[in-house]
C-alpha cells in the first residue's frame, strides 16, 4: 500500500476516533443525568451501551498503531522513532490535517475525561445514592419487601429483596 493511501486512512481512523470520543462524550452526559435521577434501568443500559463504544475505540486504537507502523516502513523509519519524526515525512497538507484532529482529540478526551471526574465527584457525594443501589443489588441477610410507598418490611431469613420503587 502506498504512504499516501495508508496516510489517508490514518486520516480516516483519527476521524472515526474523534466521533466515537463524541458519543462517549454525550453517552457520560446521559449517564450523569441517570446516576442524578437514580434510573438504574437506564442507567446500565447507558453504562452497556459506553462499553460498546469502548471497545470500538480499543480496535480503533489498535488500527492507528498499525498504520503509523506501515508509515514508518514505508518511509523506511525505525519502529521507535516519534510520531512526530514520522509526520516530518509526510506532505504539508496531510501534517496541518494529522494536527488539527490531533488537537480536536486531545480536547474531547481532555472533555472527557472532566465528565468522568464529574460524575465520580458526584456519586462519592452521594453516599445515599450508594446505599440505595447496594439496597437494591446486595439484599442483607434478613432479606425485606418494599411496599409501594418505600417503606420496608422484614421478612424471614428469605434471600429476596422486591422494592417497587426501582
Amino acid at each position: 500500500m502506498s504512504a499516501d493511501k495508508i496516510t489517508n486512512n490514518l486520516i480516516d481512523i483519527l476521524n472515526k476516533e474523534l466521533k466515537l470520543l463524541e458519543e462517549y462524550n454525550s453517552g457520560c452526559e446521559t449517564l450523569h443525568k441517570y446516576v442524578t435521577a437514580k434510573n438504574w434501568t437506564r442507567l446500565e443500559l447507558t453504562l452497556n451501551s459506553l462499553g460498546k463504544k469502548a471497545d470500538k475505540l480499543n480496535s480503533i486504537d489498535l488500527i492507528r498503531e498499525e498504520l503509523v507502523l506501515h508509515l514508518k516502513e514505508d518511509y523506511q523509519l525505525d519502529p521507535g522513532v516519534s510520531f512526530g519524526m514520522l509526520m516530518t515525512r509526510l506532505d504539508s497538507g496531510y501534517q496541518k490535517e494529522i494536527r488539527i484532529l490531533k488537537q480536536k482529540l486531545r480536547h474531547a478526551v481532555s472533555m472527557l475525561q472532566v465528565r468522568i471526574n464529574g460524575i465520580g465527584n458526584y456519586a462519592e457525594s452521594q453516599t445515599s445514592a450508594l446505599k440505595d443501589v447496594l439496597d437494591v443489588l446486595i439484599p442483607d441477610q434478613k432479606a425485606r419487601i418494599y411496599n409501594s410507598s418505600g417503606t420496608a418490611s422484614p421478612v424471614d431469613n428469605k434471600p429476596m429483596l422486591f422494592n417497587h420503587q426501582f
